[in-house]
Order: C-alpha cells, then sequence, then structure tokens
C-alpha cells in the first residue's frame, strides 16, 4: 500500500521500474499520456535484460520515444528541428 514516484529522463528506467507512468507534456507541465505496465512485475521473476526483449517493452519504447520526439519538435519548430 506504498507510493513511490520516480522521475526520470530514461524511457527504459521508467518501464522497468514502473506500474504505472506517466508521461509530462511541457508548457505547460501536464499529463499527456498515462500508461500501465506490467514489466516491473515481470522483472521480478526474470533478468531484467530478458524482460527488455519482450516484444511489447519495445513497442511501448518506441511510442513513448516517438511522442517524445514529436513534443519536441513541436516546441522548436518542425523547420528547426528537420535541419
Amino acid at each position: 500500500g506504498k507510493t513511490i514516484i520516480l522521475i526520470t529522463h530514461s524511457v527504459e528506467e521508467a518501464l522497468l521500474l514502473g506500474e504505472r507512468l506517466l508521461v509530462m507534456a511541457p508548457r505547460p507541465g501536464r499529463i499527456h499520456t498515462e500508461y500501465r505496465l506490467p514489466f516491473a512485475e515481470l522483472g521480478v521473476g526474470q533478468d531484467l535484460r530478458e524482460v527488455k526483449k519482450h516484444p511489447d517493452f519495445n513497442i511501448k519504447r518506441e511510442e513513448i520515444l516517438g511522442m517524445i520526439w514529436d513534443m519536441e519538435e513541436e516546441i522548436m519548430g518542425r523547420s528547426e528541428a528537420a535541419e
């Protein structure tokens, strides 16, 4: 019944350690997307390197990284990000 809040810029760390992941949007900071994750529980019974090989792990990682990159391009302006 305890809650631990971890703030990180590492998507892999968040996926491996969190049961609930909140992706924040910039300016103004707000919750952009929320995920419920099974990977922390999977990691209890197996090597974390094996969890990272899970197909859903890679799908979520790429989805979140793409979302972050899209938000960054929006902030910086699409023409500047393309250069």
